[in-house]
């Protein structure tokens, strides 16, 4: 899975929090310089984060736009990773056991995040 966070400047807390529930490679673009309006997603991108404080409106327009035509699901959030963890859980909800599936399995117990 291939994760975009667009927007922060320092965003290893919520690297953490997907690497651990999704085990997923992220990408980020920190959207401060003009040429960010006119990227386009990666053709792998899985999941798009918006970090709502750090982007102008343009920028999230764009993104909210490829997103959209690309059919990929889009969390904006603030700086606070409790309400990406809210968010992500609405996107990718957790079954009765409290697990995403991709953090263990059955055959796996070592790797149980829960």
């Amino acid at each position: 899975m291939t994760v975009l966070i667009v927007g922060g400047d320092y965003i290893t807390s919520f690297k953490q929090f997907i690497t651990a529930q999704r085990n997923a490679h992220i990408e980020h673009w920190s959207g401060r310089a003009k040429g960010f309006n006119k990227r386009q997603l990666p053709s792998e991108t899985q999941l798009v984060i918006v970090i709502c404080d750090f982007i102008n409106h343009n920028l999230a327009n764009s993104i909210k736009e490829q997103a959209n035509r690309s059919g990929i699901p889009l969390i904006y959030c603030h700086r606070s990773v409790n309400e990406l963890k809210r968010k992500f859980m609405d996107v990718y909800p957790v079954d009765k056991n409290g697990c995403g599936g991709s953090c263990c399995s059955l055959g796996n117990q070592s790797r149980k995040l829960h």
